[in-house]
């Protein structure tokens, strides 16, 4: 599954996950699986995460990539 989050980077996900802060992020599959997900430990391990900034075409422009990690609660 591949989800997009809005965030300045994945540093700045992981600081602010650490301080208490939630992330909702969106998968816009058309295949099934579409719709909002909580970065949490609930979150299937290795789900992708796309970070970005801005909308492009009515579009997330991801920036940068990670890789869930829901034992350390943590992207990477």
């Amino acid at each position: 599954m591949k989800i997009y989050v809005q965030a300045k980077s994945k540093a700045d996900i992981n600081r602010r996950l650490a301080s208490g802060e939630t992330f909702t992020g969106i998968n816009y599959s058309m295949f099934g699986g579409g719709g909002e997900y909580e970065l949490n430990p609930d979150l299937p391990d290795g789900t992708i995460v796309a970070v970005y900034e801005k909308m492009v075409n009515g579009n997330p422009h991801p920036k940068s990539w990670g890789t869930w990690n829901a034992s350390k609660n943590k992207l990477s």
